[in-house]
C-alpha cells in the first residue's frame, strides 16, 4: 500500500509544545486505497465521500506528525491490522454481518456489529491499562443512530477527550428515502442530540448545521467548529495549466460520480437523461460508482430506451477519477440530501461546471451560482434543462469552471487537514487546563 504524504512531515505538537498527540479514530466508514475491491467488498460496504474524506484526512494528519490507531470494519479477505505508514496503525475488526444487502449503506447490521466490536476493543484496553496512550478519541458519525451511540459508550469506556465529526446530521440535512430511514430517523436525532451534548469537540461541514445546533442549545459556540471536506486540488488540476481547459470528449459527457442509493439521486439523472437525448442533444451519459442499487439504474435506463447512451463502470479506483472528472463536459450532483458533496469539490477543483440540488451545503459550496447551476431536488426536467443550458453555451461552461477552480482552492486538503489539528489541539488544551 503507498500513502500521499502532502507537505512535509512535521510532527504537530501537543498544546503544551510537548509530543503530538494520539487519536483513536473510530469509524465504519473507511476507504483502503490502492486496493482492488472485489463485488463482495462493494456490496459489504458501498465507497462513498465519506470513506475517501476519512482516508484522506487519516493519511494528511499523519503526514503531520499526528499519530493515529484507526478502528474500522474489515471487509472480506482483509488482514486483522495494518500499518499505514510508521505514525498510524488500521486495527480492522471482524464483524459478524448477514450478507444481506441493504439499498443504501451495504450489509445489514453493518455499524450495529461494528459498534459492539468497538465496545469490546474499549473494554479490552481499559482492562489491559492502555486506555491513557490516546490523547483524545476522534468518532466520524453519519445520519444512522449507531455512531452516535457507540461514540458516548467509547467516551465512557475510556476516559478520554470525545472528538465528534458528523459527516451527515440527521437533525438538520437527513431526509429518509427508504422506509427503514423513517423507523431510524427519531432514534438517530435522540442519539445525535445525546452525544453532540456530551462530546467535547463537535466538528460539522457546514455553517448551517453549526447553526442548527447553536439554536437547540445543544452545545456552545465555543466547542462546535466548521472544518469542511477537502480535496488534494493538484490531482485534479490539469498540470502546467493556467485555466480550465475545455473537455476533449465528443460528443460531451455529462458525469454523475457518486454511490447508487436513493439519497444520491441517480434515478433523477437517469431521468433527466431521458428527457435530454428526447431532446436530439448529443451527450454521453457516464455513471460512475458503485452500491446496492447499481442494478436498478440498469433496469431503469432499459425501461426508458436509453440503455445505450449511458455508460455504468462501476467503482473507479481513485487514480483514474481526476481524468474521468476532467473529461467531463458538465458534472452533476443530483442529491435529494447532501451535507457538503466532495464530487462537487473535486469537480470545481478540476474546473468543470457542476449542476447542483438545492439540499444541504451545495449552494454553499458553489457560491450560490457562482460556480454552477442549482435547481431543486427530484425535479428531472429542471435537471435535464441546466444540462441543456451547459451544453449549448461553451463560454457559460467556462466561466462556471474558472469561478470553480477558483472557489476550490479553499477546500485545500492540507489547509482543512490543519483546522481539524487545531480543533485537536483546543480540546487537549481544555483537558489539562
Amino acid at each position: 500500500m503507498t500513502t500521499r504524504t502532502t507537505g512535509p512531515r512535521q510532527a504537530a505538537a501537543g498544546p503544551d509544545g510537548g509530543s503530538p498527540p494520539h487519536v483513536l479514530r473510530l469509524t465504519p466508514y473507511y476507504f483502503l486505497a490502492d486496493r482492488e475491491l472485489t463485488h463482495r467488498e462493494l456490496q459489504y460496504e458501498p465507497i462513498g465521500g465519506m470513506q475517501v474524506q476519512i482516508m484522506q484526512t487519516t493519511e494528511q494528519m499523519s503526514a503531520l506528525g499526528v499519530r493515529q490507531s484507526v478502528l474500522l470494519p474489515r471487509r472480506p479477505g482483509m488482514p486483522r491490522s495494518l500499518m499505514l505508514d510508521p505514525r498510524t496503525r488500521l486495527e480492522l475488526l471482524t464483524l459478524p454481518v448477514a450478507p444481506i444487502p441493504t439499498r443504501s449503506k451495504g450489509y445489514i447490521g453493518l455499524l450495529v456489529s461494528w459498534g459492539l466490536a468497538v465496545v469490546v476493543a474499549c473494554v479490552g484496553k481499559r482492562l489491559r491499562g492502555t486506555r491513557r496512550q490516546y490523547s483524545l478519541i476522534h468518532v466520524h458519525c453519519s445520519e444512522l443512530p449507531w455512531t452516535f451511540l457507540f461514540a458516548v459508550l467509547a467516551r465512557l469506556l475510556l476516559g478520554r477527550p470525545l472528538v465528534l465529526t458528523v459527516h451527515c446530521s440527521a437533525i438538520a440535512t437527513f431526509h429518509p428515502e427508504t422506509p427503514l430511514g423513517w423507523v431510524l430517523i427519531g432514534p438517530a436525532r435522540f442519539f445525535e442530540r445525546h452525544a453532540v451534548r456530551r462530546a467535547d469537540a463537535v466538528v460539522v461541514l457546514t455553517d448551517r448545521v453549526r447553526r442548527a445546533y447553536l439554536e437547540r442549545g445543544l452545545t456552545g459556540p465555543d466547542r462546535v467548529h466548521v472544518v469542511t471536506d477537502g480535496v488534494h486540488l493538484a490531482d485534479f488540476q490539469r498540470p502546467g495549466a493556467e485555466a480550465p481547459s475545455e473537455p476533449p470528449s465528443e460528443p460531451p459527457v455529462v458525469l454523475y460520480c457518486g454511490r447508487f442509493a436513493p439519497e444520491k439521486g441517480w434515478a433523477d439523472f437517469v431521468d433527466a437523461a431521458a428527457l435530454i437525448v428526447a431532446k436530439g442533444v448529443p451527450a454521453r451519459f457516464v455513471m460512475c460508482g458503485d452500491g446496492n442499487e447499481l442494478e436498478r439504474c440498469r433496469a431503469r435506463a432499459r425501461r426508458l430506451g436509453i440503455a445505450d447512451r449511458i455508460e455504468l463502470p462501476g467503482h473507479l479506483d481513485r487514480s483514474r477519477l481526476p481524468d474521468v472528472v476532467r473529461e467531463a463536459a458538465v458534472v452533476v450532483i443530483p442529491s435529494r440530501h447532501e451535507e457538503m458533496g466532495g464530487t462537487v469539490i473535486e469537480a470545481m477543483a478540476a474546473g468543470r461546471p457542476v449542476v447542483v440540488t438545492d439540499v444541504g451545503g451545495l449552494p454553499t459550496v458553489v457560491g450560490h451560482g457562482m460556480a454552477g447551476i442549482i435547481v431543486p431536488p427530484c425535479d428531472p426536467p429542471a435537471l435535464a434543462e441546466a444540462v441543456a443550458e451547459l451544453l449549448d453555451s461553451p463560454q457559460r461552461c467556462a466561466r462556471l469552471g474558472a469561478a470553480g477552480a477558483h472557489r476550490a482552492r479553499q477546500f485545500d486538503q492540507e489547509s482543512v487537514t490543519r483546522r481539524l489539528l487545531d480543533v485537536y489541539r483546543l480540546v487537549l488544551a481544555h483537558s489539562r487546563g
